[in-house]
């Protein structure tokens, strides 16, 4: 912050009507907590079949349990580095959508470009989406940026 506002007094140019209070207020919303992150968040659901999204629905709730309970606000950082590459909010949505996959393939998997997160609709229970997920965000491979 201290570099920022060294900067707007060294090229008062660039900065003429950018105040201190502009540049708090922008770190403020970009500060990540749980609540701004789920507000974020852009579901994806399949308008093909009332069983899809009802499989969908359920792992949006799984998601945001997740959030909330097993990441929460000091967990965030790492979420979202490796859902959008970065380790704050610098998107304005967070992208989910939804695969089929089964087995080993349902892990998540995202494309960082466009913030979008894959989840499989295949668990059926909240217990098994958090641990392997859990698991997945912990493991060295979701923090190789070649396999995001």
């Amino acid at each position: 912050m201290g570099k920022i506002c060294k900067g707007i007094k060294v090229y008062p140019g660039l900065w003429t009507s950018v105040k201190e209070s502009d540049i708090n207020e922008l770190y403020y919303s970009m500060r990540q907590t749980v609540p701004g992150v789920l507000s974020r968040i852009k579901y994806e659901f399949s308008d093909h079949s009332i069983t899809l999204r009802c499989a969908e629905e359920r792992i949006k709730e799984y998601l945001e349990i997740f959030i909330e309970d097993h990441i929460g606000d000091q967990g965030l950082p790492k979420l979202l580095q490796y859902w959008t590459a970065s380790n704050i909010l610098v998107v304005p949505a967070l992208h989910v959508s939804f695969t089929s996959q089964e087995g080993a393939g349902r892990c998540p998997f995202v494309n960082s470009c466009i913030a979008q997160l894959n989840l499989s609709r295949m668990f059926v229970f909240c217990e098994e989406f958090v641990h392997e997920f859990k698991c997945y965000l912990n493991s060295r491979e979701a923090q190789e940026f070649d396999c995001i």
